[in-house]
């Protein structure tokens, strides 16, 4: 009996020493897509996506930084999402289009938002230039002055544990009809001209063989 209530003790200390629960610190921000291929001209969208994991947040700051070289952000703010529904408050919202960031901070007014993963804001790009443009949040773990997610209740504290940069291929091509190369349309004019002079050729003479007939 006495070896039980030893082997049940020690079981319990091991469970609580080892197994004790605590609060996962899951929250998350991504940019989707996180890649793609773009022709020089078109414009295209990017969500910044929050997801908060198993946690009550309180407010979120996405710091952007982009390659002004190949993409261009249309306008001079981004679009607001729905991640804190109607309580939303865009405190900042600014693209510094010389150093190509973009800086949006929002949160929600007296409510905590506790719902899954959403889209915080939108970008919309143009792509300017030909080659690889990166797109990179400005992260580091533990500080709340980059990128972060802040807790409703605890403090400001970031919840954010990781995030997921993007990066795109942007093409020369055009979406347009192109022109024969230089050297085909002349060829093809040549074609074009010989088969003229043969069809000319051609009814000429079935004219001449039906008068003698």
């Amino acid at each position: 009996m006495r070896k039980i209530i030893f082997i049940a003790v020690i079981t319990i200390i091991i469970f609580i020493t080892f197994i004790k629960p605590g609060k996962a610190y899951a929250a998350t921000l991504s940019l989707s897509p996180a890649s793609g291929t773009q022709a020089v001209g078109t414009t295209f969208s990017v969500d910044i996506i929050l997801d908060p994991g198993s946690d009550s947040i309180g407010g979120a700051s996405a710091i952007v930084t982009y390659d002004t070289a190949k993409l261009q952000v249309q306008g001079s703010s981004i679009t607001p999402g729905t991640i804190f529904g109607s309580t939303t408050a865009a405190l900042t919202n600014t693209v510094d289009t010389s150093t190509g960031t973009i800086r949006y901070d929002s949160g929600s007014l007296g409510t905590a938002y506790t719902g899954g993963r959403g889209t915080l804001a939108t970008i919309t790009f143009k792509a300017i230039s030909a080659g690889t443009a990166q797109v990179n949040f400005t992260f580091n773990t533990g500080t709340t002055t980059g990128t972060s997610i802040v807790a409703a209740a605890s403090g400001p504290n970031n919840l954010l544990t990781s995030v997921q940069n993007g990066i795109y291929t942007i093409t020369s091509g055009s979406t347009g009809t192109s022109l024969p190369a230089t050297g085909a349309l002349e060829d093809t004019l040549m074609m074009l001209a010989g088969g003229m002079i043969f069809l000319s050729a051609g009814i000429f003479l079935a004219r001449k063989t039906f008068v003698h007939a």
